[in-house]
């Protein structure tokens, strides 16, 4: 069999698809939802509309060289099949903050091949938050809290439809030409009271961003405090990110001594838990010490102690938590980051006159 035959997914460029889309540039093969690199992504354009998009592709060639083919393919299928309708959810929810879901298709196996291409086409990014913000220069704090801002939107949004991402980090806050920033890549996402492809699992997302408990594996039965929990800690590590350019995990580690680190750990989750705050304070004041403003410095300081407490039943707004349903909510947060934007545009304004 040619190439084109037993990898269909690499060969789109120049192929007109369903409602008229070109497929243009190859985006390249990339680790992805649908379970490692089993796909190809290409900019794709509407001949009717001109209208630019995003296209991604399942490859099956690496699945068929597996063991048991059949099972691997299935496997994929499913993946694929799963971050597809995660993203049809949020495109009939109209959950304006997520990356907007656009066409589903499938071609067809080429003439003499016996492999098709599954695809789904989403709205275009123009990269992601690395592609937006100079680390070699001072900080935009500015720019910085509008990201935090767009992502509790999007945060929210999913949380109030009881997803939870479970996956997020820069490469996933993506830039569009126009408009908020958006969340992109469900592929981890778990839905409350569904099976799904990673609810088995204790975190489905990258090692290097997990929250603690998830580290040491220690997580909680309960959904909000499993799920949500998860993704507001990746929030407030997030915060810790673009002032530092280090995640909250990473100085969590960096400020435990060897035998409390969860790779040493053989003890109880609760017997390490004070050892843990210890971190959180010192990393903590390492963020402090990177901001020259410090009234934000103060302010943040405080959010992140909230969404990256050790104890994810303790994790969140305290107005929140002790409220009579006792859950964890970013809505607080969303408030507060329009305050505090709206406060930097001040100080930016009298700098300028």
């Amino acid at each position: 069999m040619t190439p084109e035959q037993l990898t269909p997914a690499k060969f789109l460029e120049g192929m007109i698809l369903a409602e008229g889309w070109i497929v243009e540039k190859p985006r390249g093969k990339h680790p992805d939802g649908s379970g490692g690199n089993f796909s190809y992504s290409y900019e794709v354009k509407n001949q009717a509309t001109g209208q630019r998009a995003f296209l991604k592709a399942l490859d099956f060639s690496m699945a068929l060289k597996q063991l048991d083919p059949i099972k691997a393919i299935a496997r994929l299928t499913g993946l694929f099949d799963f971050e597809q309708n995660v993203l049809e959810l949020c495109r009939n929810k109209r959950l304006s903050r997520i990356i907007s879901l656009i066409e589903t298709g499938n071609i067809p196996p080429a003439k003499g091949g016996v492999i098709p291409v599954p695809y789904f086409i989403m709205e275009l990014a123009h990269g992601d938050i690395y592609n937006q913000l100079d680390f070699s220069k001072e900080i935009d704090s500015l720019m910085s809290l509008k990201i935090i801002h767009n992502l509790s939107a999007a945060l929210y949004q999913l949380h109030n439809n009881g997803i939870s991402h479970q996956d997020v980090k820069p490469s996933n806050i993506l830039i569009l030409e126009t408009g908020p920033h958006k969340l992109g890549d469900l592929g981890r996402a778990d839905i409350r009271g569904q099976a799904t492809p990673y609810s088995i699992l204790h975190y489905a997302g990258d090692p290097s961003y997990a929250p603690p408990e998830a580290q040491y594996k220690a997580v909680q039965n309960d959904w909000v405090f499993k799920r949500i929990a998860c993704d507001a800690y990746q929030f407030g590590s997030m915060i810790v990110f673009l002032f530092t350019q280090l995640n909250m995990t990473a100085l969590l580690k960096m400020h435990l001594s060897p035998e409390h680190n969860w790779n040493n750990w053989t003890q109880t989750y609760r017997e390490v838990l004070p050892y843990l705050y210890v971190s959180l304070d010192r990393s903590v004041e390492y963020f402090r010490n990177q901001i020259e403003d410090k009234d934000l410095a103060e302010e943040l300081s405080e959010i992140i102690f909230q969404l990256c407490d050790p104890d994810p039943i303790k994790r969140g707004h305290p107005k929140t938590l002790n409220s009579r349903f006792k859950t964890i909510s970013l809505e607080r947060y969303i408030t507060k980051f329009d305050k505090l934007i709206k406060k930097q545009e001040i100080k930016m304004s009298k700098k300028i006159i």
